[in-house]
């Protein structure tokens, strides 16, 4: 009897066996987190200079694996990579400076100075705007500086609250203006000192860059080494930051104390702004110059390109798009993608109403007929006359601009966040409060026979809901601004001669003394 109920037992088991192992052959392929790029199971501060591994990179421009199916195991995954690649980066440089070797625990704590921090603002590197407020700063704070070109404009050389390719500002529900700040590592600004080691064809000045061209040379920003934990390349850095009122949770953000300051010409009164206040970080851009590797054939020594956001930005769209099947999105190059999905909350920048009250979804503020296109009030709400006060739940909100997410974030990229937030969240780093919503890198062999994504870049479309609001759906230049896409964006960068290519750079731009914005819209 006991010979015969093993028997049953160990036939049992295989059964159990080979439906599980079967089950499994069937389950969706989920990506692994790989916390560290030396390898290691818990987030780190090293900032990677490249990609890990990546197998099925050789073989696929990663369309196949994003519009012709999931991977069904990390051979055939060349995306998560990048976006491992993309995370290590965000935490390393969100690591607290001089923690480096310290554990997550403290070297993700909730304030401190960031690593990307001690990097240089553009200002520093091209020098302030025209003008500028004349501020006390006896705290020694840091400063986030609006300048302006003395004509009411604000200027791109400083800290900026327009948006790129689109010229025009975003409000938050604090009825506040978004505000922007971009920065660059030591690799970067030494090849723009001296481009080839020749500080005569500097790329700093209007003369400088008058040389370069007459040399007949290109701009090639300095490319990073093909190890992981090697020497970075060129790097730059955009970040969006809101103002904190008392109804925000500053704890789950980054967070820091600031001075703002505002030109006069751009307040209403004309006197400067001088205020301390406290701003949450809801956006940020990461990109790498990456070199020519024979090993990665089907990348373009071009940049990667990463964009992160704040969970709590924006709800996603009723009829988002799906990056699996782009042709099947019916908002392409329109101006707007509709409203939020049902029972969506409230966000940073989308106050559920009504329908009697609601307003269209991502539409930018209407600009002023006189003065400034869009003035600061002298106190907050700073953007009070670009905006209608709604009360929700007993709250004063500010109804701005609706903003929500045209795309649904790629589905593997949606699995690795979770695994990254879950790791940061053991942590009590406000880290676990942000997303990636993609990683874009160019790519070889693209022939174009998949629209409506540019021919040269995986995925095709990606946009931050701070920083390109309006252009999310863009495929190319329409009324509202230039593509939705980083690497079609800053294809069209030059030097200050408008003409030639800047290696997809828009920083040489600031050497000229009153830099040009794009007019990407048509």
């Amino acid at each position: 009897m006991r010979a015969i109920s093993m028997l049953c037992l160990a036939g049992a088991v295989g059964l159990t066996t080979a439906a599980a192992q079967y089950a499994y052959s069937q389950s969706p392929y989920v990506p692994a987190a790989v916390f560290c790029a030396d390898g290691g199971t818990a987030p780190c501060s090293i900032i990677p200079a490249y990609i890990g591994p990546d197998p099925d990179l050789d073989h696929s421009i990663g369309y196949t694996a994003i519009v012709g199916g999931l991977p069904t195991s990390s051979e055939t995954d060349p995306q998560t990579p990048f976006d491992n690649m993309s995370w290590q980066s965000f935490v390393g440089l969100n690591w607290i400076a001089g923690t480096e070797s310290a554990p997550a625990e403290k070297g993700l704590a909730a304030t401190g100075l960031r690593v990307w921090q001690t990097w240089a603002k553009v200002n520093r590197v091209f020098g302030n705007a025209p003008v500028q407020a004349a501020c006390a700063n006896p705290s020694n704070l840091p400063v986030i500086s609006i300048g302006s070109d003395g004509g009411g404009n604000p200027s791109q050389k400083n800290d900026d609250y327009y948006q790129a390719s689109t010229n025009v500002p975003l409000i938050d529900i604090n009825g506040n203006w978004t505000l922007f700040e971009r920065r660059l590592n030591v690799t970067e600004i030494a090849y723009l000192a001296a481009p080839g080691g020749n500080p005569f064809n500097t790329l700093l000045t209007v003369t400088g860059q008058n040389n370069f061209v007459a040399a007949g040379d290109s701009v090639a920003f300095t490319a990073s080494s093909t190890d992981p934990r090697g020497t970075r390349g060129a790097m730059e850095l955009k970040i969006a930051w809101r103002l904190l009122g008392t109804d925000d949770d500053a704890g789950r953000y980054i967070t820091q104390k600031v001075l703002l300051t505002v030109a006069p010409d751009l307040v209403i009164g004309t006197q400067p702004i001088c205020a301390t206040v406290t701003v949450g970080m809801v956006g940020m851009h990461i990109i790498q110059r990456n070199p020519d590797y024979a090993t990665n054939i089907a990348l373009e020594p071009e940049w990667i390109w990463s964009t992160f956001e704040h969970v709590d930005n924006a709800p996603l769209a009723e009829t988002a798009c799906d990056l699996t099947n782009p042709q099947a999105c019916t908002t392409l190059n329109k101006p707007s993608c509709g409203g939020a999905a049902s029972g969506a909350a409230a966000g940073s920048y989308f106050v559920p109403l009504a329908s009697p009250v609601a307003v269209a979804t991502n539409v930018p503020p209407t600009p002023s007929t006189t003065g400034p296109a869009f003035v600061w009030n002298p106190i907050q709400p700073y953007a009070k006359d670009y905006t209608q006060p709604v009360s929700v739940n007993g709250r004063t909100f500010y109804l701005g601009p609706q903003v929500v997410r045209c795309w649904q974030v790629y589905t593997l990229t949606d699995q690795l966040n979770a695994q990254w937030q879950a790791a940061l969240a053991t942590t009590g780093s406000p880290l676990a409060h942000y997303k990636l919503v993609g990683t874009q890198w160019g790519a070889i062999g693209v022939d174009g026979a998949l629209p409506p994504y540019p021919s040269d870049a995986v995925p095709g479309l990606l946009s931050n809901t701070t920083l390109e609001t309006y252009i999310q759906n863009n495929t190319e230049p329409t009324a509202s601004g230039g593509p939705g896409s980083c690497v079609a964006c800053h294809r069209g960068a030059t030097l200050v001669d408008g003409t030639t290519p800047s290696d997809f750079s828009f920083l040489p731009g600031l050497a000229s003394p009153s830099p040009a914005r794009l007019e990407f819209a048509k």
